[in-house]
């Protein structure tokens, strides 16, 4: 069967983006050039990626993101998504990038991640990296665990003389504390603030902040993010060192959770456990204490 018969590819740029994943709606820097490519069929989207195209010949999917990549709808043929990677790589050479980075997501967020991750390595990808995520998955499990663990947890957060506040984001004052205390500890900062700020600016209803403190100083902050309308991402968390106690990690992912359940999301993805590009095997022991998932993010590279 001719796959040209039945599906048109589309690239499109400067694209308005109308998909869950809002990230997608990206601030395009200087020098750089902003595509999406879907694959139609009867002028439905079947499939579709975002591209940034960098000055330097560089094409990321996404660029200053925890992910980008492929999102397809469920039942797509191997074919039809391979048509749309040979046709993208050949736009891309066209229009002069020489590398493509691909960041594709955990398969919580697109359960076609085992075919796309195929389709790729047969279009010669080479696997360049894979961090491990782990997820609290499913509304009534979130609820029980909240139920199992909330009396403990309200007297421990007593002991340690903390208060607890869940909002949306009215300061970026956290920021100047997470660096802080990063730098203390000795560990990057890769946040590029301008952009952030930007994006809460852009999707308030978006962005939250869960913070402890201990007679009115910070203790601890995470930033969360809905990035899709289902899920909260625990992105950003923080422990002031001088008022870490044993219980103050436990106590701040706890509360993410709470709000998790607020939102009524379908899963809470805690990120992945690497520190400073290595396993951070006490951060997995951890989480995976709390969650009831994992899924791996996988990044592709291909030298065009």
């Amino acid at each position: 069967m001719d796959i040209t018969n039945n599906y048109d590819f589309v690239l499109q740029e400067n694209p308005q983006p109308d998909h869950p994943y809002f990230l997608h709606d990206y601030l395009v820097g200087e020098g750089e050039r902003y595509f999406c490519a879907k694959l139609l069929k009867k002028q439905k989207v079947r499939a579709l990626i975002f591209v940034v195209l960098k000055a330097d010949g560089r094409a990321i999917s996404l660029n200053n993101a925890p992910f980008g990549g492929l999102w397809a709808e469920k039942k797509i043929s191997s074919d039809s998504l391979q048509y749309l990677v040979s046709e993208l790589l050949q736009a891309l050479k066209g229009l002069g990038a020489d590398h493509f980075r691909v960041v594709q997501p955990p398969s919580t967020y697109d359960e076609n991640n085992p075919l796309v991750h195929y389709v790729l390595k047969s279009q010669g990808f080479q696997l360049e990296g894979i961090l491990l995520h782990h997820f609290l998955e499913d509304r009534k499990f979130i609820k029980g665990f909240i139920h199992a663990k909330i009396s403990k947890h309200k007297k421990k957060v007593k002991k340690l003389q903390c208060t607890v506040e869940a909002s949306s984001i009215k300061t970026f004052n956290f920021l100047k504390d997470i660096k802080r205390w990063r730098s203390q500890r000795g560990h990057e900062y890769n946040v590029q603030e301008e952009n952030l700020i930007q994006q809460v600016s852009a999707y308030p209803d978006r962005y939250f902040l869960v913070s402890l403190y201990q007679n009115e100083q910070a203790a601890a902050h995470a930033l969360c993010v809905k990035l899709t309308p289902n899920s909260l991402y625990y992105y950003l968390p923080a422990i002031n060192p001088s008022l870490q106690q044993a219980y103050t990690g436990e106590g701040l992912l706890f509360e993410v959770i709470r709000l998790g359940e607020s939102l009524g999301v379908d899963f809470i993805d805690l990120g992945s456990s690497d520190l400073d590009g290595q396993p951070n095997h006490n951060l997995i022991r951890y989480k995976m204490k709390n969650a009831n998932n994992a899924g791996n993010k996988f990044i592709w590279n291909l030298k065009l």
